[in-house]
């Protein structure tokens, strides 16, 4: 039976984090989260970044979602080929600049209702993304993280889409991580769709 992927644990002491910019201060951060899948579950990795400032709306000191971290200017090529669709499918004029933060999936459809804060995405997934990001600023503040100075885009992205099978899983941190954007890139379009068919 196929059911839609669940969030059900936030490994508190994964937490690890790095200072990404420094003229516009933003960190990015890894944390490891149990979803329950179709056939079990799997621990994951997920990426954050978090801003000092409070442009288009931010909150400042809240954690963000991304997918990942553009390293070249133009159309997506430094994801998986269905990373890519997606983050292709859902930033305007399919490409971005080096250093993007790729976080346009979380934004995507988002819109349509205002009582919920941009950037967590906008189906069932919304309010646990929304609480990890919220989880990680207090750690965040309260200095309950491990800094890691090597963490930069390249490793993000390599982390987040390794083939690496964590201890106790199944399948690999790729798989995994695909099927969970896939499943918010799915309810993000129905949304869309919903709204305007």
């Amino acid at each position: 039976m196929n059911i839609s992927p669940r969030i059900l644990e936030v490994h508190k002491k994964s937490f690890c984090a790095n200072v990404y910019s420094v003229k516009h201060f933003r960190m990015i951060g890894l944390i490891d989260v149990n979803i329950l899948f179709y056939d079990g579950v799997e621990r994951v990795t997920l990426a954050y970044y978090s801003s000092s400032g409070t442009n288009n709306g931010k909150i400042k000191g809240l954690w963000y979602p991304i997918v990942g971290i553009k390293t070249t200017t133009g159309s997506f090529i430094e994801f998986t080929d269905y990373l890519n669709f997606v983050l292709s499918n859902s930033t305007n004029d399919s490409m971005a600049e080096k250093g993007w933060l790729a976080k346009s999936l979380f934004f995507y459809a988002a819109f349509f209702d205002d009582s919920m804060i941009e950037g967590f995405s906008c189906g069932k997934h919304y309010e646990d993304l929304l609480n990890i990001g919220k989880t990680l600023k207090y750690l965040y503040e309260n200095d309950e993280f491990c800094n890691i100075n090597f963490l930069d885009a390249h490793m993000l992205n390599d982390i987040v889409t390794s083939k690496k099978i964590y201890r106790g899983n199944r399948h690999s941190q790729r798989e995994n991580y695909e099927l969970f954007m896939r499943d918010i890139f799915i309810q993000a379009q129905n949304s869309f769709d919903f709204h305007f068919n």
